[in-house]
């Protein structure tokens, strides 16, 4: 009897312990938009490590059509910022508008700026770019450790004045 009391009383104390813990509400406006801002700072000041290190994790990665093996860590992310600002001095990322659930951040974006220097193996072309885009951040501890966008890479590399030429094809008769 004494072991089945026992028993009953960790359970018990089991059951008190799980329903008291704390359940994590997720993300507030305030501070998905403050994370927002501080992101658009993060590109806009040529990658200031302080924003860097305030708003993304240690263990931040970053996928896009640009880059689908992904950017890993801060200051790859750091050193991807220089080199954009290299190829684009007057670049700009601007949320436009977002929405939280839960600990993620669904945000719509907007970037722009006149391609001046070269660009990996390409040839600066002077042009202008406005690229409209989509991003998946997830955030824990109030910080973001993971993201993931989804833009037109075509309309970007049109934009600066390159073109999709067909591979040429044998017409048999």
């Amino acid at each position: 009897m004494k072991s089945l009391k026992g028993s009953l009383l960790i359970i018990t104390l089991l059951f008190v312990g799980f329903g008291c813990t704390v359940k994590d509400e997720g993300l507030t406006n305030e501070e998905a938009k403050k994370l927002c801002d501080m992101y658009e700072q993060l590109f806009g000041e040529e990658g200031n490590s302080a924003i860097a290190y305030e708003i993304l994790d240690s263990s931040y990665v970053i996928v896009s059509p640009f880059f689908p093996a992904g950017i890993k860590g801060i200051e790859a992310l750091l050193e991807f910022i220089k080199n954009n600002s290299v190829s684009f001095p007057d670049f700009k990322l601007k949320i436009d508008d977002f929405y939280v659930k839960d600990n993620i951040i669904f945000s719509y974006w907007t970037i722009t700026g006149t391609n001046t220097g070269q660009l990996g193996e390409l040839p600066a072309t002077g042009k202008t770019i406005k690229v409209s885009g989509f991003a998946v951040s997830k955030v824990k501890n109030g910080k973001i450790y993971e993201e993931q966008t989804f833009w037109n890479v075509l309309e970007f590399y049109q934009q600066l004045g390159f073109q999709v030429i067909p591979p040429a094809v044998e017409v048999s008769e």
